[in-house]
């Protein structure tokens, strides 16, 4: 069955471009619906289509029956069961004959919606989206279908040794928080034990208006976006009975695990290392510096472990977000088994090196060009506008940090760079290194364990 949100961005829509020029987005303003729902918008006069942005601070269930992945599973059904009493597949082509699109998904602690959507047909995209909203058809017959396919990706993923050295992660950076059983979807007879009722219960709570973030870009006027934003929240509720779950981040504690996997065809390595919250460090300066250090072919990471040593096909380092607040340095790859040592020694020496001494004038002209070049591409599209000022918002930044996103890059240098890399990455020992392979004996010094549920013995 076509799902009726789909995962098209505005990205991915050539029509949605336009032409997001410094001036435009300097006219970014607030604004208030009719109905007292506040949105920051973007205007883009050049544009054929509007997206709106929609964020619900939104808690997880609990109690008996109450699996937090049923946030997961309530979010799929309303994708893919219909809503007011219409099926899914016939809302999915009204949406698709308005040239529009939309997403919904979630996240602990929040859930986020999209609608990309030409002016013309504002009106009724924000009435599909309403019914989706406010009006799903939860009913079991379609819940069945999702927990299905919810265990079995979950079972699907727990076979790869990628898989397995995430549920390591998780079990180790969150333990016993409900948020490690959303992300894991573990124990998977508890997801298949969830009904009906309990996702009704979840979905009375989960989309309260009364603390959510909205931000819209494209040619539409204000007014014509504030009253499509009263239509499609129509009937939700103004509050919730509970909020998001208290979160003190993930506790990553140094060491090297090895978890044995006689099966596995290869070896995966991954490291992770504590980073400050989203608003407590400039992004383009961070992002900038780990871009050198593991993001794409050129980077330090794929050139010392891919082009280099030649033992893996894909080596890099990212950031991480268990939730929005809370991030992670992840490095790693797929790697062959007989290279496991000397690929770890040359992860170790690469971030050491990089730690130490920054990163050097040409490259870092080349990966902040790089950065500049994405973030003008995003805001040439509404779509992309209206998601990097969602994050503006929630990271607590001032608002001019947008309207200067692409152009402060121009602001930092080297030095600037070197010194958020000095004080903010950890230490290598600091770091919490997994590695899943079937070569006990590979990793010398470290902890080996033969299951998940062993990671304890390791500290």
């Amino acid at each position: 069955m076509v799902r009726l949100l789909t995962a098209l961005f505005a990205l991915l829509l050539p029509a949605a471009v336009a032409s997001a020029t410094p001036d435009a987005l300097s006219d970014v303003a607030r604004h208030t619906t009719p109905d007292g729902h506040a949105f920051w918008h973007v205007p883009m006069a050049d544009a054929k289509r509007t997206a709106i942005a929609m964020r619900w601070r939104s808690g997880l269930p609990s109690g008996e029956g109450r699996h937090e992945a049923t946030a997961r599973l309530g979010i799929a059904l309303m994708q893919s069961g219909g809503a007011g009493g219409l099926p899914s597949d016939e809302l999915a082509a009204e949406l698709e004959d308005l040239d529009s699109a939309s997403r919904l998904w979630v996240r602990p602690g929040e859930i986020n919606g999209f609608l990309l959507v030409p002016g013309q047909h504002l009106t009724r995209a924000a009435e599909i989206a309403n019914l989706v909203l406010a009006r799903p058809d939860l009913s079991d017959r379609w819940l069945e279908r999702e927990k299905r396919d919810l265990i079995r990706n979950t079972q699907l993923r727990g076979e790869t040794a990628v898989g397995r050295a995430w549920a390591l992660a998780r079990a180790i950076m969150l333990e016993d928080h409900p948020f490690s059983r959303f992300w894991s979807a573990a124990p998977t007879e508890d997801v298949g034990a969830v009904d009906a009722t309990a996702v009704a219960d979840w979905h009375r709570n989960a989309f309260a208006t009364v603390d959510m973030t909205i931000t819209a870009a494209g040619p539409d006027a204000p007014e014509a976006v504030a009253r499509a934003i009263d239509s499609a929240l129509a009937g939700l509720p103004d509050a919730a009975e509970s909020g998001p779950l208290a979160f003190d981040g993930p506790d990553v504690k140094p060491g090297t695990i090895v978890l044995h996997d006689p099966e596995s065809p290869k070896s995966v390595i991954m490291a992770f290392g504590a980073l400050p919250p989203a608003a407590a460090q400039d992004d383009v300066v961070l992002g900038t510096a780990t871009a050198v250090l593991g993001l794409g072919k050129q980077s330090r990471l794929f050139t010392a472990i891919r082009s280099q040593l030649r033992a893996a096909y894909r080596f890099g380092a990212g950031i991480e977000a268990l939730t929005r607040e809370h991030r992670m340095l992840r490095m790693g790859g797929e790697v062959e088994t007989a290279l496991l040592p000397q690929a770890l020694e040359t992860m170790r020496d690469t971030y050491e090196t990089f730690r130490r001494d920054g990163v050097g004038e040409a490259e870092f002209a080349a990966a902040r060009d790089a950065r500049r070049q994405r973030i003008e591409d995003r805001l040439e599209k509404p779509g992309g506008a209206a998601s990097l000022l969602m994050r503006n918002r929630l990271s607590g930044q001032p608002v001019e940090d947008f309207e200067r996103l692409a152009a402060r890059l121009d602001d930092i240098d080297n030095d600037a760079v070197n010194a958020t890399i000095s004080t903010t990455y950890p230490r290598y020992e600091d770091l919490l290194t997994l590695i899943v392979t079937p070569d006990a004996d590979a990793v010398e010094g470290a902890c080996v364990i033969t299951a998940i549920a062993e990671w304890r013995n390791c500290f």
